[in-house]
């Protein structure tokens, strides 16, 4: 196993401690969604499933590297 073996890892490693991080610091910087606006809430939630899509997509991009 060579060094671009490993590359595939690391950065989906990277992108999930980036998301860890993100989540962690919004939950302090926003604080508890109850005293959000609706629009607010909205757009935490578009971001959410943002994240969810990027953590998919380096999972597949991941497993498809493995695989073949």
């Amino acid at each position: 196993m060579g060094l671009s073996d490993h590359i595939p890892t690391l950065i989906f490693a990277l992108i999930v401690l980036a998301v860890c991080v993100f989540l962690l610091m919004g939950a302090y910087v926003v604080g508890p969604m109850a005293r959000l606006k609706k629009g607010e809430r909205i757009i935490i939630g578009i971001g959410g499933v943002g994240i969810g899509g990027v953590i998919v997509y380096a999972a597949s991009e991941l497993l498809l590297r493995v695989v073949f």
